[in-house]
């Protein structure tokens, strides 16, 4: 945060639950802060000329054994991560306000149909590539500066990845996960003994979600998903790959329909179907980024491994004891 920077406290306020409930959707439980960020707040928050405490009250206390991170021992343990502190329960989270409904564009709700040319694979990719980056309500939707995201990797993989829609760091790239959910994917990849090169990987939205704050991401709409459905459907035809592997709740509602009592929670460690593709869900990057904890990890990691299983990779007992 710039010291040049004025933001407004209730709109960064606002900000926070934003975050907290989409966190929420993805099977976030507990969260934890750094003392700095605390403290961050606490000063946002504070009125002027008030002297700010740096002494945080204690946050409620949990048995959940998901609340108490440990170290790591697998491959993608040297992640960005959050540093331990009390956990916040996000069952607790009331917001107090809620957020301006989103102005939809009424041309999010027309779809397009996608009939995708003769060709190969490549020649089909570049001419959807084009479609896609030509789109002119996908453009509409990017802030100044902005560019779409289309899939990248192996048009032969036979692992497919799909995240929701791109953040600031892939907007600002023209390409997925490239932040750091995208460098923690990237250790994921390799601890299964693959390349990012190797596997394909899309989102469910090929532009970032707009706001009106200048910082933080939006779940995308279910007219936003609705519109850029097509283009996932087109990428998975052309690739075709033997697995789907959905990451995060919002990329499970893009592939599976919206389901309001669906939890990913439930969702996770068995085969469900795309398409006559066999699809694991699992829980998105991120959510390993603000929980840190082993069983955490190894859930995700669990998760990897039916996937290897099914396309017949080689599992090494290291591997298979990665995070017990």
């Amino acid at each position: 945060m710039s010291g040049d920077t004025l933001i407004d406290p209730a709109d960064a306020a606002l900000a926070v639950l934003e975050e907290l409930k989409r966190q929420r959707t993805e099977g976030v439980r507990h969260l934890y802060m750094e003392e700095s960020t605390l403290e961050g707040l606490a000063k946002l928050f504070a009125e002027p000329n008030n002297e700010v405490s740096t002494k945080q009250p204690p946050l409620p206390h949990t048995t959940d054994p998901e609340a108490d991170p440990e170290p790591g021992t697998g491959n993608f343990t040297d992640m960005p991560r959050v540093e331990e502190s009390s956990p916040l329960k996000m069952d607790e989270v009331t917001p107090q306000a809620k957020p301006k409904a989103k102005v939809i564009n009424p041309a999010l709700l027309n779809p397009p149909e996608i009939s995708l040319p003769n060709g190969n694979k490549q020649e089909k990719w570049e001419w959807l590539k084009k479609r896609v980056e030509g789109c002119e309500v996908c453009k509409s939707e990017l802030k100044e500066g902005g560019k779409i995201v289309f899939g990248v990797g192996s048009l032969d993989a036979d692992l497919f990845f799909c995240g929701e829609a791109p953040g600031a760091e892939e907007e600002s790239a023209g390409a997925p996960f490239v932040g750091p959910a995208g460098e923690l994917l990237d250790r994921i990849i390799s601890a299964m003994g693959l390349s990012r090169e190797s596997v394909y990987i899309g989102n469910v939205v090929n532009f970032r979600p707009r706001h009106e704050r200048a910082y933080g991401n939006r779940p995308p709409t279910p007219e936003e998903m609705d519109f850029c459905l097509p283009y996932l459907r087109a990428q998975l035809e052309i690739v075709q790959p033997r697995v789907v592997v959905a990451l995060g709740k919002t990329a499970t509602d893009g592939l599976l329909g919206p389901d309001p009592q669906r939890r990913l929670g439930q969702m996770r460690g068995t085969w469900h179907e795309y398409s006559g593709i066999p699809m694991m869900v699992t829980y998105h990057p991120s959510y390993l980024l603000h929980n840190p904890s082993k069983s955490s990890k190894r859930k995700v990691w669990e998760d990897m491994l039916l996937v290897m299983e099914k396309l017949g990779l080689p599992i090494s007992q290291k591997q298979r004891e990665f995070f017990q």
